[in-house]
């Protein structure tokens, strides 16, 4: 770097500072390391998938079971991290998980907080109405409560994040392009960019949907940038306490037909709108560098249908971005130690649910690049999982 404050040697280089990014160097700055965090855009730049106001936290994981000891560890390092913050981190909602008792949505995140002994109690019908007059189930529907889920706040915890590691040390360079990262001499990492270069010991790549370019051949055939809409619905006035933190949980909607939606309560009366979104509709691969397209109208109509029923306050006028989710064939996480380049460890492919473990991954991101091991068992989310034999 030309910043003569920055020193040319670092034990680490954190590449992509993202909320994954920003916890691994925190996590770092902790242990003491010398650790340089590079950016390639500015601090709250909205082309990746960190940005914005809120993220869902829950532990009742539909998805599985694997992802326990990683959500574990993120719900402490999320209370941790509220409480040392001067804005507010974490909020407590309660998370509704709604649909048919069929539903993979309402089994799944049953069958995780009964096993793994998560806080949660199970709703008919009846019950949902009359605790969260905002929702208007059908008669058949039932729900999982987990009162522990959280409404987090996203660009404020990633900016904790920086700013706490910076605190305890951390170097951060902003609009800088890593063009490469290379093996150099007794086995040290060099990272190059625009007229400028450092070596270091170890990087933590946490480039979200970038990561093909880092590791084309180890990483890239894996992935898929994939471009989402979110949008900020309008409630009827009359009922917009009924979607506010307090009588409104963060929840997911499962319907007949498998579409899943999200969303999170109002945090003031006066303050913007509802977040909603499809999490398993409306994607199409998007070129990372130059396609930012709003959402279309009938997206939004597309989603305003679907949740009508459930959420009949509110309205059918809203406004939408589109945002970044990088995707695995699985939907599930890329965590590992590079085979192409030696010394690099890298998280990505977090497929639209991985802002809520940036406390744990970015744990355990520190760890294997400091100690070439994690405390926490990853081996589920190794690539090496979604290895292919063609069959002729």
């Amino acid at each position: 770097m030309t910043n003569p404050a920055v020193r040319p040697t670092y034990d680490v280089v954190v590449i992509g500072l993202g909320i994954m990014g920003a916890s691994a160097l925190h996590h770092l700055s902790r242990r003491g390391v010398r650790v340089l965090g590079v950016e390639a855009h500015g601090p709250l730049h909205a082309l990746g998938s960190s940005h914005g106001q809120s993220r869902i936290f829950r532990r009742a994981y539909w998805e599985g079971e694997q992802y326990v000891p990683l959500l574990e560890r993120s719900y402490a390092g999320w209370l941790e991290l509220d409480a040392a913050a001067h804005d507010t981190i974490a909020v407590r909602t309660g998370g509704l998980f709604v649909g048919s008792p069929e539903s993979a949505l309402v089994q799944g995140s049953r069958a995780t907080a009964v096993r793994s002994g998560i806080d949660h109690e199970y709703l008919h019908a009846a019950a949902i109405t009359e605790r969260f007059p905002a929702f208007h189930v059908r008669p058949d529907a039932v729900g999982v409560y987990e009162p522990d889920a959280l409404m987090l706040f996203a660009d404020h915890a990633r900016l904790t994040y920086l700013s706490r590691a910076a605190a305890a040390g951390a170097h951060l360079a902003y609009g800088q392009t890593v063009r490469s990262v290379r093996t150099g001499s007794g086995g040290a990492l060099t990272i190059s960019g625009d007229d400028w270069e450092v070596s270091c010991g170890a990087v933590v790549l946490s480039v979200g949907a970038w990561i093909g370019r880092f590791l084309p051949g180890e990483i890239a055939p894996l992935v898929t940038p994939m471009r989402i809409p979110v949008y900020e619905f309008d409630v009827e006035e009359a009922r917009e306490r009924d979607h506010c933190t307090g009588r409104f949980p963060a929840f997911l909607y499962e319907d007949d037909a498998g579409a899943l939606v999200y969303g999170l309560p109002k945090w003031r009366v006066d303050e913007g709108g509802l977040k909603l979104g499809f999490h398993n509709r409306q994607l199409s691969p998007l070129d990372i560098e130059s396609d930012r397209r709003p959402p279309a109208e009938r997206e939004r109509l597309e989603l305003w249908r679907t949740i009508n029923p459930v959420l009949p306050g509110v309205r059918s006028t809203g406004r939408g971005i589109s945002c970044v989710y990088t995707m695995s064939r699985d939907e599930s996480f890329l965590i590992g130690r590079s085979r192409e380049v030696e010394g690099v460890v890298y998280a990505s492919a977090c497929s639209g649910h991985g802002f809520k473990f940036a406390p744990g991954i970015g744990e355990v991101l520190a760890e294997l690049a400091l100690d070439g091991r994690s405390a926490v068992d990853v081996s589920d989310f190794r690539p090496e999982r979604m290895a292919t034999t063609d069959v002729a």
